[in-house]
């Protein structure tokens, strides 16, 4: 394991197991002898993925977030923190006038649950403020007190909605408006709603307003008489609940006038009249529900309020547009379109699935505007692919601006202020840009921490378990390594990350632990090919002591998601203890010519390994291998080495261009030093070749060989063969041959061959291929998908059209070519082809 340079000999060191402070505790993973397994709620919350993404269920299942239309914003209050004058503040309630500790009651869900004001404590005492923990788009507000039996609801009372901002005067209070209003005394109701009606200007149909934090206040109550009983019942009461008695004189009339205690005992039997016994008023607020537009996206998706972005030339400077406060705001410049600046860009972390966008402002909206949205997709140049809606005008001086659209999948959103009066002053000012949408996350990635292994050891398959929706699946990727980094993280005494001078200059004895962040070494692999379906084979460098996976939720359909229950990594005793390999040359190649070259391959054995009796060479250039030699012998004497092919060995070769070695018996001797020299060409600036190590008794055992010293005789360490391409284009010579060919099956010239070079490009492409008469229609399509589109590729014409019908005779266009990420020249070719008969 390579060691970071600096030395710290006397200082306290914690070691950060894994990629972020997270991991320090929870590994993300348990190792098991023969497996890894991540299948609890604290495996996958040790994982990373984008804020708000996922949801992670107390069974230990994993799937993407739905986002939801017309919630109750009360619920997941608690969820949501902000920062406000310096202190970060979390959701719930905000204060209440008595019994404050049972204020969480009323926004539990819980019907059975509630709060109660004390009721020895004044009126003016009995109320109750709530913070919802971002600002809401507030349709209406349902209160619901205890069910009969359990408690009263208030005689009178009133609902109040703030959206969290707070008056310039003096005293500094919020402002309020009243959404509900109950004057006439109520005994019986339990269940009000009240609509949120706009309370600013806004476009028509507009509905609900801006909330943030909802106070609840009684304007009356009876008290001690909150009901009438029985004295029967009466007795049986708490103290707390035994209510008032009261005593009434009976006239000559028969009127019944109320009297002290003390006058209706000393009042003869006769003009004694009822004594009336009352249960003491129990006012509880069970429920305070806060119904709102749905989801806002942009909240969800950040724990603390991460700043929007503002892009000016190549810097960026953060702004509060997305901290889900009203009552911050910043001023927006004119988006500049030469310099393509000043936008207000959102990143969601992932995909989902929206239908509308609102603007909020407090005050002074922009004047016109114009909104822009993205999947995240790219063009050729490597530019996100935007839609733009039209521009905007907002004369009206509207607060609350709405975009929507069919919904659709969306990760950026951007907000382009644009100049409505030329040589007008006007000013903009954005508080939140909120998204909303319905349905499951469409992609959730998620990165496991560092997995340490214990030691090298050879992972054979990749397997996983869960619940998936037809269009829903799983993709898992992997890497691995065998060398770390450790990066020191420094502290101060408030837990502050400083710079390690700062550190330096704190007293020894009261400086905290350096932090060791563990990251991937110089050894490591690229992430894999991705994993398509459970039980495949592993794909990454084997064997191996740190691996890394990464896991993709992925759905089209909003309605449906991926539920991962459980992944496992499998290993098997590697075939070997170490397979070192080496090439030679690896520079000055030439591409596109043939090039003889040497692998040597250096295995190390321990008295377990079972060794191995197939070696498998392959190219990241799509060409032929053409076996020369391969001999076996000490490192110092090869030249004098036992030759093995031509000799015991068989070599095979299959379409996809892998050439094979394979021995009559296992190979365990760790003195031999094994050379097989080969021909073939590269494309690729740096082509890459691998040598896999297999046996036939484990067919689900491969062992990939690492680049390393496996011998004196050169100094490459590498299997990586360097080609200077500056001079080439990605589409080489295309042939075709023969130039006239006969279809009509005689087994002589039936069929065109055409052959293409292609260079440069990276993994898998189309190759575009179409055979056109001479009035330019299309007669068939010969195009296919290609895992290596740098080498050689031949396509075959039979004479036939799209349906299998011979075409006449005649000259023909062959239009041959390959599909690139990025406009590129030299990509596209036409040739001839004659079809005679």
């Amino acid at each position: 394991m390579k060691e970071h340079p600096t030395r710290f000999p006397s200082a306290k060191i914690l070691l950060l197991l894994g990629l972020g402070t997270g991991a320090l505790a929870q590994e993300g993973y348990r190792l098991l002898p023969n497996q890894v397994v991540v299948d609890s709620a604290a495996h996958w919350q040790a994982w990373t993925a984008p804020e708000g993404a996922r949801v992670i269920l107390p069974n230990g299942e994993v799937e993407p977030r739905l986002v939801q239309r017309q919630l109750n914003a009360a619920l997941d209050a608690g969820l949501f923190r902000y920062i406000n004058e310096g202190d970060t503040l979390t959701g719930g309630v905000r204060a209440a006038g008595s019994n404050p500790e049972a204020g969480s009651l009323a926004m539990d869900g819980d019907p059975a649950t509630f709060w109660e004001p004390d009721p020895l404590a004044p009126l003016e005492r009995w109320w109750l403020e709530l913070d919802l923990g971002r600002a809401v788009i507030a349709q209406h507000v349902r209160v619901r007190f205890a069910d009969e039996g359990q408690g009263d609801p208030f005689l009178k009372f009133r609902v109040l909605i703030s959206d969290g901002r707070i008056a310039l005067t003096e005293a500094r209070n919020r402002e309020f408006f009243r959404v509900g209003l109950v004057t006439e005394p109520n005994k019986d109701q339990r269940e009000y709603e009240f609509e949120v009606p706009p309370q600013r200007p806004a476009a028509p149909g507009t509905t609900g307003e801006v909330a943030q934090i909802l106070r609840f206040e009684a304007l009356g109550s009876d008290g001690v008489r909150g009901r009438q009983v029985d004295p029967a019942v009466y007795t049986r009461l708490d103290s707390i609940d035994q209510g008032a008695i009261d005593y009434f004189r009976r006239t000559s009339s028969g009127r019944q006038i109320q009297v002290e205690q003390e006058i209706y005992e000393a009042l003869p039997a006769r003009e004694q009249g009822e004594v009336r016994y009352f249960r003491r008023e129990r006012p509880r607020l069970a429920e305070v529900e806060v119904y709102t537009t749905g989801d806002e996206v942009v909240r969800l998706t950040r724990s603390l309020p991460r700043a929007g972005v503002i892009r000016v030339g190549t810097t960026k400077r953060t702004r509060e547009v997305e901290d889900g406060i009203f009552s911050t705001f910043r001023s927006l410049l004119e988006y500049d379109p030469i310099k393509n600046e000043n936008q207000v860009e959102v990143d969601l972390g992932t995909r989902y699935w929206l239908d509308r966008i609102l603007l909020l402002s407090p005050g002074q909206p922009p004047p016109a505007y114009q909104v822009r949205i993205s999947d995240g997709s790219l063009d050729p140049s490597g530019e996100k692919i935007w839609r733009a809606f039209e521009e905007r005008q907002n004369r009206e001086v509207f607060v609350r601006l709405e975009e929507t659209f069919p919904l659709q999948q969306v990760r950026f959103v951007e907000v382009r202020r644009l100049k409505l009066d030329a040589g007008k002053r006007e000013n903009a000012n954005l508080s939140e840009v909120q998204v909303y949408g319905e349905g499951y996350a469409s992609e959730v990635v998620m990165t496991s921490p560092l997995i340490r292994l214990g030691r090298r050891r050879l992972l054979s398959t990749l397997s996983w378990e869960g619940q998936f929706s037809p269009g829903a699946r799983v993709e898992v990727r992997t890497r691995s390594g065998d060398e770390l980094i450790h990066i020191p993280h420094y502290f101060n005494e408030r837990g502050v990350e400083v710079t390690k001078n700062t550190w330096d200059k704190i007293a020894e004895a009261e400086r905290p632990a350096i932090v060791f962040e563990d990251q991937p070494g110089a050894d490591w692999s690229n992430w894999s090919p991705s994993y398509l379906e459970s039980g495949e084979p592993f794909k990454s460098p084997n064997p191996r002591q740190y691996l890394l996976a990464e896991v993709r939720l992925l759905s089209d359909d909003p309605e449906r998601a991926a539920r991962l229950r459980r992944l496992q990594l499998h290993f098997d005793p590697p075939l070997v203890e170490q397979a070192l390999a080496e090439l030679w040359p690896t520079e000055g190649v030439k591409p596109g010519e043939e090039q003889e070259f040497i692998l040597y391959l250096q295995p190390l054995f321990t008295g377990t390994n079972p060794g191995f009796d197939r070696i498998e060479l392959r190219s990241s250039s799509s060409a032929p291998i053409e076996l020369v030699s391969v001999r076996a012998g000490q490192d110092e004497r090869l030249n004098r080495s036992r030759q093995l092919w031509p000799g015991a060995l068989q070599s095979e070769t299959s379409p996809e261009g892998t050439l094979s070695l394979v021995f009559p018996q296992a190979a365990s001797r760790s003195d031999l030093l094994y050379a097989i020299r080969f021909r073939t060409r590269v494309f690729l600036g740096n082509t890459v070749f691998g040598a896999q190590l297999r046996r036939r008794a484990q067919p689900g055992v491969v062992q990939e060989a690492a680049a390393g010293e496996a011998t004196s005789l050169v100094a490459s360490q590498s299997l990586v063969a360097r080609a200077d391409l500056q001079q080439t284009t990605p589409l080489g010579k295309v042939a075709v041959t023969p130039p006239v060919f006969t279809p009509n099956g005689d087994g002589i010239n039936d069929q065109a061959a055409i052959d293409l070079e292609v260079f440069v490009l990276e993994g898998p492409k189309r190759i575009a291929a179409g055979i056109y008469n001479l009035a330019g229609q299309q007669v068939r399509d010969l195009s296919l998908e290609v895992p290596r589109a740098s080498g050689l590729h031949r396509l075959v014409w039979d004479g036939r059209d799209q349906q299998g019908v011979l075409q006449p005779p005649g000259l023909y266009l062959v239009r041959a070519g390959i599909d690139t990420d990025a406009a590129r020249s030299h990509t596209e070719v036409v040739r001839l082809v004659g079809v005679a008969y």
